[in-house]
């Protein structure tokens, strides 16, 4: 099992996750490319009881195309976005890929909010496309 370890850019805020990500996926919805300034967000799930952060993060609250309440955590220093909390995952917690020391662990197995996408961003054929998240 690899230990995916991350910080912001600035380093002031650090996590470690003890276990496999549940779920790997980039979400091309408008809020996930407004927060990341580009086509979609790589993301990787992970419960909370897994997870070890340091730092202080800063929230900003949105409500999803799916209707949940989607929290996203910044560094206040840099204004890294490094993660996210969604009212329909409960207990979970989902880390922006490029915030991973080593991102080439990251493996995306689907795509969500596909019908989100600008035609300028070009994604894995193979992956799933699902509507929803």
């Amino acid at each position: 099992m690899n230990e995916f370890i991350g910080s912001c850019m600035c380093g002031a805020v650090q996590y470690a996750v003890k276990s496999e990500p549940r779920l790997s996926f980039l979400c091309q919805c408008r809020q996930c490319q407004r927060i990341t300034g580009t086509g979609h967000s790589a993301e990787f799930m992970a419960s909370e009881k897994d997870i070890y952060i340091s730092g202080d993060l800063k929230f900003y609250e949105l409500t999803a195309d799916n209707g949940n309440t989607v929290t996203s955590g910044f560094c206040p220093t840099c204004g890294n976005p490094v993660l996210k909390k969604s009212s329909g995952y409960p207990g979970m917690l989902f880390f922006h890929a490029a915030t991973l020391d080593n991102p080439t662990v990251f493996m995306p197995q689907a795509v969500f909010w596909g019908v989100s996408h600008q035609p300028w961003d070009y994604v894995n054929p193979n992956l799933e496309i699902k509507e929803y998240a």
